[in-house]
């Protein structure tokens, strides 16, 4: 322990146990030390962020941390396992403009071109690898990483760095007594020499970044995995692959409890990154995971302001202390539309920015092909934002209210640092009646609500009465308890007022969506309630777009406060 001391005991005479580098791997049972814990996001599968105690992430902070490789730089690694390949990947993400990948096996270079090299030298080819570098460089190379561990290669890595200003870096570990040399002219003339330890990464404020970087598809490290072993006896196995020469890494799984959970909470597997574009200087994401709850496939976008996602931007050098969780806002789509529809049309981006708020928006229900309505008004695209108990429905995971509530919203706060306290929800259409009812029905889960052209009272609707006739058994008795302008009457929890907005130009205006009947109820209930009629607007994103920045104004009065500030 780093205090000196064993924790552990040989039961039969009291002999000291020492803790193996400090945390017992092969232990049952263990005690760390505080300072060495790191908490990260519970979705990370740890069959692979378990790559992150050490080699891969040493490689990546080498290139970000302690070199801080600029875009347009030429890079050099030496040694192409698994370090040197994350040095190249993270080169590559830096922007460096030629990456030379050095190693004796030639077998190696197609995964190094995969990661990011630009060119391969086999060094075993040329009389001095340092010499074919300069010629290619005329001075040397910008940064040079020795991943081998060799003294004789940390030599030739720094004398390959440019004359003037070239810096060369040592990650391999050389044997217990080695000693490197080189002529001090090679330092006089303006090469730096350094090391890294763990890449300058500061473990407990800085690994559950990084995780949250490879669960969001950012930092892929799957590649690196190329042999799997089971139970104690695949220790060996593990050992003997990296011996081969033709492992990257090996990971071993012992017993069936270790691994990611799959559960509700953390979204029962890791995410998978479908795109991701730069707007208003943060990032528009889309993603896909199987939902533990529908038992399908479901698709889901979200919007980070900036600051909240260095790398996409072109900010790779993230060495600086994470910033605090994000505030986000919940917006859920209408009837026919999917989570892609509002970060295209509902041109939220530039506010959502301006105001450092996340804006997570989920599908509008599964989409497995299970079942066909016939009718764009019920099934796909049209959940409705209820837990279907009837059959097909039922049976096709139409589970929208507990999918987002239970486990959507926990996933993205693990995933991408959101605050699980600071989230307001709204909506559009079908959305807005979602919006309204999942605030209502849940006390205090959001800190705000808000609706643009909502069905404010679906029991009283077509669209409404279709929906709870066919997705719940208690059909518009049970719907009630999903109706907001039934709902505010008994609520009991904050009474945060809600925003509304409607276009007095809607076509669903008189049959569909009945704002009346809302602030009636919230009249009788003296629910604090702001309905905003306007002219000239339609039911269209036109009418959205136009609005959208008001909507995510009101919600930040209430998730931008100090927190205990009511």
């Amino acid at each position: 322990m780093p205090d000196g001391t064993s924790r552990f005991k040989l039961a039969s005479t009291g002999e000291s146990l020492f803790h193996f580098m400090g945390c017992s791997t092969f232990a049952e049972y263990t005690v760390l030390a505080e300072i060495s814990c790191a908490k990260i996001a519970p979705a990370a599968p740890l069959d692979k962020v378990c790559l992150l105690g050490c080699g891969v992430a040493t490689g990546w902070g080498a290139v970000w941390n302690t070199c801080r490789v600029e875009p347009g730089s030429s890079v050099a690694v030496f040694g192409l396992g698994a370090v040197g390949l994350s040095v190249i990947q993270a080169a590559k993400l830096s922007g460096a403009s030629r990456i030379f990948a050095i190693d004796i096996n030639p077998d190696k270079f197609a995964a190094a071109t995969e990661f990011g090299a630009t060119e391969c030298i086999n060094s075993l080819e040329h009389e001095s690898v340092v010499a074919e570098l300069v010629s290619r460089t005329t001075w040397g190379v910008d940064y040079t990483f020795d991943c081998t561990g060799n003294t004789a290669v940390m030599r030739s890595a720094l004398e390959a760095a440019h004359r003037g200003w070239g810096v060369s870096c040592v990650i391999g570990v050389a044997g217990a007594g080695k000693e490197i040399a080189t002529r001090p002219f090679q330092l006089v003339t303006g090469r730096r020499w350094c090391g890294t330890a763990f890449g300058g990464w500061k473990s407990r404020s800085q690994v559950p970044g990084l995780v949250r970087r490879v669960l969001t598809g950012e930092l892929p490290v799957d590649r690196y995995i190329t042999h799997t072993f089971r139970g104690v006896e695949g220790t060996a196995g593990a050992i003997e692959a990296l011996h081969s020469g033709e492992c990257l890494r090996a990971v071993v799984t012992y017993g069936e409890a270790d691994g990611a959970t799959e559960s509700a909470a953390d979204g029962g597997a890791a995410l998978e990154l479908l795109a991701s574009r730069t707007s208003w200087g943060g990032s528009q994401k889309r993603f896909k995971h199987r939902s533990a709850i529908t038992g399908t496939d479901m698709t889901f976008s979200v919007f980070l302001p900036p600051g909240a996602d260095e790398g996409e931007r072109g900010i790779v050098r993230p060495s600086a202390e994470a910033p605090g969780p994000l505030p986000a806002v919940v917006f859920l789509a209408g009837l026919t539309c999917n989570d892609e529809t509002a970060p295209a049309k509902g041109a939220f981006q530039q506010r959502a920015a301006e105001l450092g708020l996340a804006v997570i928006c989920p599908d509008t229900s599964p989409r497995s092909g299970v079942v066909d309505s016939g009718t764009w008004e019920l099934g796909e695209g049209a959940g409705f934002y209820v837990d279907a108990d009837k059959a097909p429905y039922k049976g096709a995971g139409f589970k929208m209210e507990s999918y987002i509530v239970d486990e959507l919203l926990p996933l993205c706060a693990g995933a991408f640092n959101i605050d699980a306290s600071r989230m307001s929800v709204t909506g559009h259409s079908m959305g807005g009646h979602g919006a309204l009812s999942l605030f209502l029905r849940h006390p205090g889960r959001f800190a705000s609500a808000s609706a643009l052209a909502p069905i404010c009272a679906p029991t009283e609707c077509p669209w409404g009465r279709t929906a709870f006739g066919e997705y719940l058994e208690g059909g518009l008795e049970a719907g009630a308890e999903h109706d907001a302008s039934k709902l505010v009457g008994s609520y009991t929890g904050p009474r945060t007022p809600i925003l509304v907005d409607q276009g007095l130009d809607d076509e669903f205006l008189v049959e569909q969506l009945k704002p009346e009947l809302l602030e009636a109820a919230c009249a009788a209930a003296e629910y604090p309630l702001k309905l905003r009629r306007h002219a000239g607007y339609d039911h269209s994103y036109f009418f959205v777009s136009s609005f959208i920045d008001d909507h995510l104004t009101h919600h930040a009065q209430y998730l931008l406060r100090p927190k205990g500030d009511d």
